[in-house]
């Protein structure tokens, strides 16, 4: 089976811009955040050799999640300028290594990624999803859909995924909408966490069961999923991904093609990643 990797870009750069000691141009462009982004990309393609390879990327405004709700994100803390900064350089690396990259207005990556594993599938191929947000763990089944997590060279299967949470990634989307997330402003159901959802769920299989069954539920968190009900099923639409975004997908988009050498040589200079050059050209 051919093997496809999605990286999610966001992800990928707020990550390495927190994660990597400060690195500065001459000029005082930070690069940290391209460096390990670009050094990531490259550790893909050199270790897994994929046939098909994508970016995708948040479209910088509001989405129609936030149609569903106009306070989504809304407690999200503005980004550093220096993080803001190394996004446009992201995408000039994605170029000039030759990588696809995609972004939707009205969508965010997390959607791009759910709508091309789902075309992927239609094509019998093998996606790999390169993340570290949660929420793409929905999308994981047993071999044909995996997440690799390059920090801890894990890669994620619906078992390794069960292991980790405590249900299949089927599953996930309820678990998240019961326990909601403070980051995106998602509501969930106060008072229930990570545990009692898991529970839950593990107990009634669906959020549409605990609901159904909440008169029967003993004790407060009986009370609070009865009270929460509007809360937890708007959680779980705006947790749920969208695999219908109409975005073209022609698969020889994709494919993994070599670098142009010059191309990524002139990047390279322009941002002075001397390291890379030595290493790479």
């Amino acid at each position: 089976m051919k093997k496809f990797f999605i990286i999610d870009g966001n992800a990928y750069i707020h990550r390495a811009y927190h994660a990597l000691p400060v690195l500065v141009t001459t000029d005082n462009q930070q690069i940290h955040a391209v460096y390990g982004f670009v050094k990531l990309l490259f550790k893909i393609k050199n270790n897994f050799k994929p046939d098909y390879i994508v970016v995708c990327f948040d479209y910088p405004s509001k989405n129609f999640r936030h149609e569903i709700f106009k306070d989504y994100k809304v407690n999200r803390k503005s980004l550093d300028e220096a993080l803001i900064s190394q996004m446009p350089i992201v995408r000039e690396a994605v170029e000039a290594l030759n990588i696809a990259k995609i972004e939707f207005k009205g969508y965010e990556a997390d959607d791009l990624i759910a709508t091309l594993t789902e075309q992927n599938k239609r094509n019998n191929l093998q996606t790999i999803i390169v993340t570290g947000d949660k929420d793409i763990f929905q999308l994981v089944e047993e071999a044909n859909v995996l997440i690799w997590n390059d920090s801890k060279n894990v890669m994620y299967n619906a078992q390794k995924v069960k292991e980790k949470y405590g249900v299949f990634p089927k599953q996930l989307l309820d678990v998240f909408a019961l326990m909601g997330d403070s980051i995106d402003n998602v509501p969930g159901i106060k008072g229930i966490g990570e545990k009692t959802a898991v529970k839950l769920i593990k107990k009634f299989e669906t959020l549409e069961n605990v609901l159904e069954n909440s008169g029967y539920i003993r004790g407060n968190i009986g009370k609070l999923l009865q009270n929460g009900r509007e809360e937890v099923l708007l959680s779980k639409k705006l947790i749920e991904l969208n695999k219908r975004v109409p975005m073209e997908y022609h698969l020889e988009n994709f494919i993994n093609n070599n670098f142009n050498e010059s191309k990524l040589r002139l990047f390279f200079e322009k941002y002075e990643f001397k390291s890379l050059l030595v290493k790479y050209l």
